[in-house]
């Protein structure tokens, strides 16, 4: 029985239901019971993998009230990257380990010592995390459980395995075998809880049991085994390494094969399937509540390895699924294309329109980027996104793709204060002058530059040490598995076993500091319009008795956003330096870093800022990505995506993001969306890479943070993520505030 909105009664009593379900588990107590029993002195890699098949017989199996697909995240409140089971390893082992860690750092990079890098916090990020990554779903699907242990069977018959290599694939097959005694747990509680219930749910939980005991080993036959396995898959990965972007890759596609032969086979209406999509849905919806976005992010449609169009009917389903439910997990990304039919684009049109989603990338240019980094001609064209809006290979590469970050504009006010940082009065980098002294652009330019290589010296130092600390401390066999090359190697992904390992470095303060030397040039060196020692002093003080001077920077220097060649091209100026700059450093298996034009949550980094030449001031957000500051695109949504378009995305090959703020009232209705989505292709023939689009009015969110109670659904894009507003945090629910205002 379809209801309200298309969705099924059974859909809305899940979504009515998932408010009621209380966590069962804890697992902080499974080591102390495992220990009780188990005396083992295996190799730490090992009794990780053994450690976690224990728990998988140990954790609560809930099956809910109407499902049809089941599994339960164990729920706690943590943090991204935070494992939800306990570690086994032993003091002396972590301690041998740092150890062992200090010594291959110095051995790298030649240092004596690991540097004491906690000053550099506000210039700079350096973390490995795990997760973020595009596992080989596909695969799964096609071989199942059973077929993974086989085949890391077949590679422990090689006598010439060396210790590490045979403790992490006894790992790997513990984690396995760990992932199908769960799953048919989980159809044992079905058929338990079917002997009591009525005839219609008993009938339903049987199947349900069924389904779980024929894939705990098998590939899936069905489409609904396929939703099913992938979602064990999911839920497995996480429990092993946190919520951590573990994203779905091109679901539409490697999911069309099930519901394809379902549908001629007449085992499935489309009616079926929208259900079983939609109760897909609400399954990713559900995460611990300390996460603002897990980062299950799909893929739709685009272009296909052999040049067709890929979008078919799942591709519709499951924009419809986002667009009914008003859900932003799992978060969809769109892939567009010239190929693309016009009734997608205006779909994905229609769903943005619920601010949850999707963003839009251009497969031409995303495709050229990845091509010109190395990929194949086949992965590149394969490629799917991750997390916030990362490109990757799936099943292929781990990239680690938000594993480092730079604050460009911190670099620039380094720059202009002889290295020292204006917040914390420390000496972090070279001595190269101050603003006042600099005889010409160039001048400040180099110095630029010099703070700039200097940083990435530094980030590339701490992503060796934090590489190494977690190939020791961190395994991820299960992970693993799931990616090309691990296997063959004998190799955990922290290890460098995949067959592409690298670590992505994005950037924030991007626009306002090319707009800033956009204003130098142009004030100080050219019109001669404003002294160096006006503005450093205006600089220095945050503009405090000089607002005429603020006013200058403002509205007199040209602005990026605004179809404007001198500011625009300066932004592309940097922007390429900034990624070939990145590219010159390299992960420690030898790859080059991979650059992103884009900053996640990295835009608040303006907070530890000094004021800058654009008229920034101290302590104010920073624009994401590749969008204008707010307020300074003041010639309209067309000149904006001009102005983006102009830029290099060559070399952007971990993404690139813009931001697109618009009334909530404009591009409505059938014409609406036929022109938006027309303005878009536009957008991307001319050379644009990625677009989000956001729709809302600063009055309605100003009234949101009055009276939350009454605006509990609203949902708001924040960065890469989607988020209820009422939930976010003051500073960014102000950030959110103030770019919405500039409109």
């Amino acid at each position: 029985m379809m209801m309200k909105d298309g969705l099924s009664e059974r859909v809305w009593q899940v979504m009515r239901g998932i408010s009621k379900e209380v966590p069962k588990d804890s697992t902080d107590d499974f080591l102390s019971l495992w220990r009780k029993t188990e005396k083992s002195e295996d190799n730490y890699i090992y009794r990780r993998g053994k450690f976690f098949r224990f728990c998988m017989g140990q954790i609560v199996t809930p099956v809910y009230d109407n499902e049809l697909i089941v599994g339960h995240f164990p729920y706690r409140e943590w943090d991204c990257n935070c494992c939800c089971l306990p570690d086994p390893i032993l003091p002396k082992e972590r301690e041998r380990a740092l150890e062992e860690v200090e010594q291959k750092f110095q051995k790298c990079t030649k240092l004596e010592k690991i540097p004491d890098l906690t000053k550099w916090g506000e210039v700079i990020y350096g973390g490995i995390n795990f997760g973020h990554v595009i596992v080989d779903y596909e695969k799964v699907l096609h071989v199942g459980f059973g077929g993974l242990e086989e085949e890391i069977r077949k590679r422990m018959e090689d006598e010439n395995l060396e210790a590490d290599q045979r403790a992490f694939l006894l790992s790997a097959r513990e984690m396995v075998l760990g992932g199908e005694l769960l799953i048919r747990r989980y159809g044992e509680e079905a058929f338990r809880l079917a002997e009591t219930a009525k005839p219609e749910r008993a009938g339903e939980l049987r199947e349900t049991g069924t389904v779980c005991m024929r894939i705990a080993e098998q590939p899936a036959a069905s489409f609904r085994e396929a939703l099913q396995l992938l979602w064990f898959t999911q839920l497995l990965l996480e429990i092993e390494s946190g919520v951590s972007a573990f994203s779905y890759g091109r679901m539409d596609q490697y999911l069309y094969p099930f519901y394809q032969s379902d549908m001629e086979a007449g085992r499935l209406s489309e009616e079926d399937a929208q259900e079983l999509i939609d109760l897909f849905w609400l399954k990713n919806w559900r995460y611990p509540s300390k996460m603002p976005d897990p980062g299950r992010a799909v893929t739709l449609g685009g272009m296909l390895p052999d040049g067709t169009d890929g979008t078919n009917p799942l591709t519709y389903l499951m924009l419809n699924a986002t667009r009914r439910l008003k859900i932003f997990q799992p978060k969809l990304n769109v892939r567009v294309w010239d190929g693309s039919p016009e009734e997608y684009v205006e779909a994905c049109v229609l769903t943005a329109r619920e601010n949850c989603g999707p963003m839009f990338y251009c497969d031409e240019i995303s495709i050229k980027a990845l091509e010109k980094y190395g990929y194949t001609e086949k992965d590149a064209a394969g490629y799917g996104l991750i997390g916030c809006y990362e490109m990757a290979a799936p099943g292929k590469e781990c990239g680690n793709p938000m594993g480092g970050a730079i604050n460009v504009g911190k670099c620039l006010e380094l720059a202009m204060n002889n290295g020292i940082s204006m917040t914390t009065g420390e000496q972090l980098g070279p001595k190269t002058g101050y603003l006042n002294q600099f005889k010409s652009e160039e001048q400040l330019e180099e110095a630029f530059r010099e703070q700039t290589e200097y940083a990435l010296d530094m980030l590339e130092i701490q992503l060796i040490y934090e590489t190494l600390r977690n190939s020791l401390l961190v395994p991820h066999a299960l992970e693993s598995i799931l990616i090309d090359g691990c296997v063959r190697k004998g190799k955990d992904v922290s290890c460098s076993g995949a067959n592409l390992t690298t670590v992505g470095v994005r950037m924030s303060g991007l626009v306002q500091t090319a707009d800033s030397f956009t204003a130098v040039r142009k004030l100080v060196f050219q019109e001669r319009y404003l002294s160096a020692e006006r503005l450093w002093e205006g600089i220095r003080t945050n503009f405090a008795g000089d607002e005429a001077l603020h006013a200058i920077l403002v509205s007199r220097a040209p602005k990026y956003g605004n179809d404007c060649d001198e500011a625009d091209l300066a932004v592309r100026k940097l922007g390429q330096y900034l990624c070939e700059a990145v590219q010159r450093r390299r992960h420690i298996s030898g790859n080059p870093l991979r650059p992103g034009l884009f900053s996640y949550l990295e835009f608040m980094d303006g907070e530890h800022c000094a004021a800058l030449p654009d008229g920034h001031r101290a302590g104010e957000p920073f624009a994401n990505g590749v969008s204008p500051t707010h307020g300074r695109d003041c010639q309209g949504l067309t000149a904006m995506l001009c102005s983006a378009a102009k830029l290099d995305y060559s070399l952007s090959n971990n993404a690139a993001t813009l931001d697109v703020k618009l009334p909530s009232e404009l591009f409505s209705g059938s014409n609406g969306i036929h022109t938006l989505a027309q303005i878009l292709r536009t957008f991307f023939r001319d050379g644009g890479m990625q677009i989000q689009l956001y729709f809302l009015s600063a009055a309605e969110l100003l009234n949101a943070q009055k009276s939350p109670a009454e605006y509990a659904g609203l949902i708001v894009r924040v960065t890469g993520y989607s988020a209820y507003f009422t939930e976010l945090d003051k500073n960014i629910q102000d950030e959110v505030i103030m770019r919405t205002a500039s409109f």
